[in-house]
């Protein structure tokens, strides 16, 4: 019998984010094209008599009940009745509240782990619903790949993948943005006249994630926040604009952010611009495109 299984998490980026209007219970009404990339967290879950303990190589994880892993746990812990405990690692590379659904995947992968681990027999579509108790984008880094999201965000539709060959170059500034804080600001700017700027336009993304049209993506993709987050974070057009300089084909805004990507054609440019922009923040990654979300990457 397993007595602990490792897992990778990946990490997404958005290709668009649509805000619609917002539902009665105060939630949003979305539509975005998400995208898995391989910047990644890996998680080691281990058997234990009794309790839960979390470590983390990244000392700014908290290691209490506020962490998404500790509420997974609590919530198949309940639902299964596991009447034995859980020890667990976390290697923390995506960066925290960077709009990159780092506690999302993090979660993702306690839902595939604890399943294999405790031999609990959920199907994904089961995963996928309880999920949605938890938070908005666990079921898409359950799935990964390249899926648009609609309604609260968990309404899934799987797209043709965007392309493996893609460099991404990612940067966060180093602030912490809180999404609540983001959407609550974006209500009061649109309250009167909701009518966001810079919408981006996703039935012409899809048609060219079908037709593997790099043009009509690049045209059509958008983050209706991104004005938002600026508003106080000036970083994000700095880096912008210095990815833009080296070469960036497609810069833009990850989710709430601050964090923001860039597709590159070449390895010498994104190289380049990754020294250039590392000198000031320190949290940049080249990394590529997915089409895989949670893996169970072997057992210790």
């Amino acid at each position: 019998m397993e007595n602990s299984v490792k897992l990778r998490a990946r990490a997404k980026i958005n290709l668009s984010i649509d805000i619609k209007g917002i539902f009665d219970d105060g939630y949003h009404d979305v539509e975005m094209v998400m995208q898995s990339v391989n910047l990644s967290d890996y998680i080691i879950i281990r058997k234990a008599e009794k309790g839960f303990k979390i470590t983390s190589s990244n000392s700014d994880v908290p290691l209490d009940k506020r962490n998404i892993i500790y509420k997974t746990w609590e919530l198949l812990r309940e639902k299964y009745a596991i009447d034995s405990g859980v020890s667990i690692f976390l290697e923390k590379n995506i960066p925290i509240a960077a709009g990159m659904a780092g506690g999302s995947t993090d979660s993702a992968a306690m839902f595939v782990g604890l399943n294999k681990l405790f031999s609990l027999g959920m199907s994904e579509e089961e995963m996928l619903e309880e999920s949605k108790k938890l938070g908005s984008d666990i079921a898409f880094c359950i799935k990964g790949g390249t899926y648009l999201a609609t309604g609260t965000g968990t309404d899934l539709k799987k797209l043709p993948f965007l392309d493996r060959n893609i460099r991404v170059l990612i940067c966060k500034p180093d602030i912490f943005v809180s999404t609540k804080r983001v959407y609550k600001k974006f209500d009061f700017m649109y309250e009167e006249n909701f009518n966001p700027l810079e919408r981006p336009d996703n039935k012409l993304l899809i048609e060219g994630l079908q037709e593997k049209n790099k043009e009509k993506i690049v045209d059509a993709m958008g983050n209706v926040l991104e004005p938002v987050t600026k508003s106080w974070c000036k970083e994000i057009e700095k880096i912008e604009k210095t990815m833009n300089k080296f070469g960036s084909y497609a810069t833009m805004m990850s989710g709430s952010g601050p964090t923001v990507f860039g597709f590159f054609n070449d390895y010498r440019s994104i190289k380049k611009c990754s020294n250039v922009l590392r000198k000031k923040y320190r949290q940049t990654y080249i990394t590529s495109t997915s089409d895989k979300g949670v893996e169970i990457y072997g057992n210790k």
